[in-house]
């Protein structure tokens, strides 16, 4: 090879590099489905813990269960995140983002909200899944189309007050009834906000539900967070009319 074909174009040279989250197999199997990779995208926001000070004196004498105004800021900030994540990718022109989460960072006296995912780009419209490129071939694959992504949070305590202290302490052995209540009440809310964002999108199904329980600081409330795919699949609506249908299944 001669030197004049060993150096890149002009427009080679003018082009920027892609920095992406994807991995090799991940860019394969988006190649297979007509999608090339762009860059990584973050959208973040910024809360203050402070406005919620009054909270923690609740919290140290709640029975236990949701805590609103922990769930009211935690769904704020993981949703002005994803929004802004989604800006990005109009900036970038792209026509995806895979493998989409939502992270939770503590700083001093404030909540960082952070979504991060990688961009597609070659097909028309957008979506964003939480899947990765492995498994965004596989959801395709079987028929699904996949919408956005989407989340259903609970923000709760466990019960730091006498009433729950004094079963357990009546108890020797045995279920704890209070506490069986509490994380049944909080998983069926999350399972219905995260159906009421799939069902906001025009989807019929959530698929490849991720469930998490993380601490809120060193208050005592720890949030319960479902994050999945919401989709369309014509089969759904034939079988189930008029339901969203979730499932803990990956995608693979």
């Amino acid at each position: 090879m001669d030197d004049q074909q060993s150096q890149p174009t002009d427009s080679q040279a003018a082009a920027p590099p892609v920095v992406s989250g994807l991995s090799g197999n991940e860019m394969y199997c988006a190649a297979l489905l007509g999608l090339k990779p762009g860059n990584l995208l973050v959208g973040n926001s910024v809360f203050s813990m402070g406005v919620l000070g009054g909270v923690r004196t609740n919290v140290k004498t709640t029975f236990g269960g949701e805590i609103t105004a922990f769930t009211d800021m935690v769904q704020q900030g993981r949703q002005l995140s994803y929004n802004r994540l989604s800006n990005e990718l109009k900036q970038n022109q792209g026509c995806g983002i895979a493998g989409v989460n939502s992270q939770v960072v503590f700083r001093a006296n404030v909540m960082e909200f952070l979504s991060v995912g990688s961009a597609l780009h070659g097909a028309e419209g957008t979506f964003t899944t939480a899947a990765d490129g492995q498994g965004l071939f596989c959801q395709v694959d079987a028929g699904y189309q996949p919408l956005s992504f989407v989340f259903g949070n609970v923000a709760y305590s466990i019960g730091l007050g006498g009433h729950v202290l004094g079963e357990i302490r009546q108890m020797g052995r045995g279920e704890v009834h209070s506490y069986s209540n509490i994380f049944n009440t909080t998983r069926r809310r999350a399972l219905e906000r995260i159906t009421a964002d799939a069902k906001a999108v025009g989807a019929n199904s959530v698929i490849g539900i991720e469930t998490t329980i993380l601490p809120l600081g060193n208050n005592g409330v720890q949030e319960m967070l479902m994050i999945g795919t919401a989709s369309f699949h014509p089969m759904v609506s034939n079988i189930f009319p008029g339901r969203i249908i979730t499932s803990d299944l990956t995608a693979e």
